[in-house]
C-alpha cells in the first residue's frame, strides 16, 4: 500500500509503523498498539525505536506535520 493511499485514509495505523516526531525531541516512534474504544478517538501506543520511552497519543497526531511525520509502515519493510 502506498504512503499517500495510508494517509488518504487518515487514522489507519497499525503496529510496526514508523513515525519521526517534529522537535528539538524527535526521533523515530514505532507505533506498538492501536486502542478502538467506542467512546474516544483511535490512539497508539508508541515506543522509541532507539531508546526507552513510550507514550500515547490520538491516531490522528501521527497525521499532523507539526507533531509526526510518516516514515515507514511496517508490512512494507
Amino acid at each position: 500500500m502506498s504512503l499517500f493511499g495510508r494517509r488518504a485514509r487518515g487514522i489507519d495505523v497499525t503496529p510496526g509503523d514508523i513515525f519521526r516526531k517534529a522537535g528539538t525531541y524527535g526521533g523515530d516512534w514505532v507505533v506498538e498498539r492501536v486502542f478502538d474504544y467506542p467512546d474516544i478517538p483511535r490512539h497508539v501506543r508508541l515506543v522509541e525505536r532507539q531508546g526507552a520511552r513510550a507514550m500515547t497519543v490520538a491516531a490522528s497526531m501521527l497525521f499532523d506535520p507539526e507533531c509526526f511525520s510518516p516514515v515507514g509502515y511496517g508490512a512494507e519493510e
